[in-house]
């Protein structure tokens, strides 16, 4: 078909085989072939050359229309596979205002301008619910833990943060121990890392604490305003402490050996075919291994 083309946009067998790099006559016999297989002639042989009869120009017009959508279709179809294009659907509850996850999204959109980003917020057992789904391509939770089915990646570690009202007598400080915290009212949220924050409060606390918890189903944004209304304290990795909230302040959190160190796992199904997971994922692995240098 392409040579048909050729031939007639060229007007000459001869001038089509040099454009194409083919002999004369294998040129010719591809002509004879197609119009052997159409059952009727696409060309007038003049001595001035090849033109095109009646049923040949309306056979260019819808050849040169299926050929053109085939050669579109076989662009974009090599573009999505080596994630020139495509999309990205990310599910975690880690914040994107700074830190590492922040830095991971940036270099790949730059580099990877094609590719749509989508984030999806929930709490781990739904975000790993629609991971097995295939909702998501991507969860980025806590971690690393044992996820059926599922491949994971220990990525960064952060530092775990307090958020306190101004006006709390612990505000003006530069460390908070966990210890500190016994009296205090935790705010969660139902949906995100609310959960996980609460397992996560009474195992650090100390023995024999009885944990006041305050659930809001809230956003993140809505949980650190009630902090700054002074409604109670929040914990939070630090990946969250980047933006700004009236009347709130944020604290490292630990004990007497440091902060405590909250890390990011990876989760993805092994089985799911997106070239742009694939290359975020090398993304995060060249990252890992850089730094571990």
């Amino acid at each position: 078909m392409s040579l048909a083309i050729l031939v007639a946009r060229t007007g000459s067998i001869r001038l089509a085989a040099r454009e194409a790099g083919r002999t004369v006559s294998a040129v010719s016999r591809s002509i004879r072939a197609l119009e052997d297989g159409l059952g009727v002639s696409r060309f007038e042989r003049r001595p001035s050359g090849m033109k095109l009869t009646a049923a040949g120009d309306e056979f260019l017009v819808e050849a040169t229309r299926v050929l053109g959508g085939l050669q579109s279709a076989v662009l974009r179809a090599r573009e999505a596979g080596s994630a020139a294009t495509g999309r990205l659907v990310i599910g975690t509850y880690f914040s994107a205002s700074m830190g590492r996850f922040r830095e991971a999204l940036m270099r790949f959109v730059e580099q990877n301008q094609g590719v749509e980003i989508w984030l999806r917020e929930g709490n781990r057992d739904e975000l790993l619910l629609t991971l097995r789904r295939g909702e998501v391509d991507l969860a980025l939770l806590l971690g690393p833990m044992d996820e059926s089915a599922l491949d994971c990646l220990a990525l960064w570690q952060e530092a775990g943060m307090v958020a306190l009202p101004e006006r709390h007598p612990l505000a003006d400080a530069g460390f908070v121990r966990w210890r500190d915290l016994v009296d205090e009212t935790f705010i969660v949220t139902s949906r995100g890392s609310g959960p996980e924050a609460r397992i996560t409060v009474q195992g650090l606390l100390p023995p024999g604490t009885t944990v006041r918890f305050a659930a809001h189903d809230v956003s993140r944004e809505g949980m650190f305003n009630l902090v700054g209304a002074g409604f109670g304290v929040a914990v939070l990795a630090e990946s969250a402490s980047g933006a700004s909230y009236p009347g709130v302040v944020f604290r490292p959190v630990g004990d007497q050996t440091g902060p405590t160190m909250v890390e990011a796992a990876a989760y993805w199904d092994p089985k799911r075919d997106n070239p742009a997971l694939r290359k975020f994922l090398a993304q995060l692995r060249a990252s890992q291994g850089s730094r571990a240098g």
